[in-house]
């Protein structure tokens, strides 16, 4: 049983491959051009704007490939991105609560698309706020936005 489990763990890791994991950052600059191949010369897909959330699938010299909450992919300059946690929300009105908790009081609703910076995070809550004024607003569940 020992051996199968070892063997078992042993595929696992050939099969996802070290490094393979992505991770999350953030457009870093307004007004980024996504582009289908890693050259600039390449198709412009979008433009994408300052604290959108991107999961950062692979790099390659001084471009990076991301999926974003839509599932939409390209690249960019490394230069675009930023590391700063964003998260987006993913339903029509979401309520903001003053803490992590169902009792607390909403104290604004978010809208589907509204971009905000994590603070961070508390079993299944995200404290969020403003990304330029870095500025807390209070606490969104995690199910309700995309990227954190």
């Amino acid at each position: 049983m020992r051996k199968t489990w070892w063997f078992i763990m042993a595929w696992v890791l050939l099969l996802v491959g070290p490094g393979s994991a992505a991770t999350m950052g953030s457009i870093g600059k307004d007004r980024v051009k996504v582009h289908a191949q890693p050259d600039l010369s390449s198709e412009v897909l979008f433009q994408a704007y300052l604290g959108y959330p991107i999961q950062i699938n692979k790099q390659k010299k001084d471009w990076v490939y991301f999926t974003d909450w839509k599932h939409h992919t390209g690249w960019i300059k490394r230069s675009g991105v930023s590391k700063t946690r964003t998260a987006v929300v993913l339903v029509e009105k979401a309520p903001i609560r003053r803490g992590p908790d169902p009792k607390k009081p909403v104290i604004r609703q978010a809208c589907k698309g509204d971009i905000f910076r994590v603070f961070g995070e508390k079993g299944k809550w995200v404290k969020i706020g403003y990304y330029v004024e870095n500025e807390v607003v209070g606490w969104i569940r995690q199910d309700l936005v995309w990227g954190d």
